[in-house]
């Protein structure tokens, strides 16, 4: 039977026709992009002084092809790593889980404290991290869980794979690669 001449049902894509292909979507945007500020720690007691990036992130998941012969959409990945990046763009961000630079906020301060230094940001330019430090690898690790969070439902359970990369400073990647 010629190709022309398969039936509709019929499954003509590589996946059926090669058990072992496996399938990635990668975005990078050009507004997958943030400016933030940012201090770390490192050298086991050197602290940074506070200053700026503007980061890029790019994403990719693996899974096999659904119905649509289609990892996931495109346009779905896209708009939930946009509310990450946007949500980070122009803040402060800070670490929750550091032991030594230590956060509070008030009804309307954020401080932080490493040793005898001392800032004070308005809480609305603050972005608390659920990390150690806010390297690139650990905002990258944190934006793979939002979206897997914020995809899961729509994407269900077939994926297996999620990764970030997020450029700090134009070739300079943090990438984190996790299951799905």
């Amino acid at each position: 039977m010629s190709q022309s001449s398969t039936p509709a049902t019929q499954s003509t894509t590589p996946s059926s026709g090669n058990p072992t292909a496996t399938f990635r979507v990668e975005v990078a945007k050009e507004q997958f992009v943030f400016s933030a500020a940012h201090f770390i720690t490192f050298a086991g007691d050197i602290c940074e002084r506070i200053h700026g990036h503007n980061y890029g992130v790019k994403i990719s998941v693996e899974g096999p092809l659904d119905e649509n012969q289609y990892v996931v959409d495109f346009i779905a990945l896209r708009d939930a790593v946009l509310k990450e990046t946007q949500a980070l763009d122009h803040h402060v961000i800070l670490p929750r889980d550091h032991k030594e630079i230590l956060v509070t906020q008030d009804e309307t301060e954020t401080t932080v404290r490493f040793r005898e230094r001392r800032w004070v940001f308005p809480n609305e330019d603050a972005v608390i991290m659920p990390v150690v430090n806010t390297t690139a690898e650990e905002i990258a690790r944190v934006i793979a869980e939002n979206v897997r969070s914020r995809t899961r439902e729509q994407f269900g359970e077939s994926l297996s794979m999620i990764e970030v990369g997020v450029d700090e400073n134009c070739g300079q990647w943090g990438v984190c690669r996790m299951p799905w």
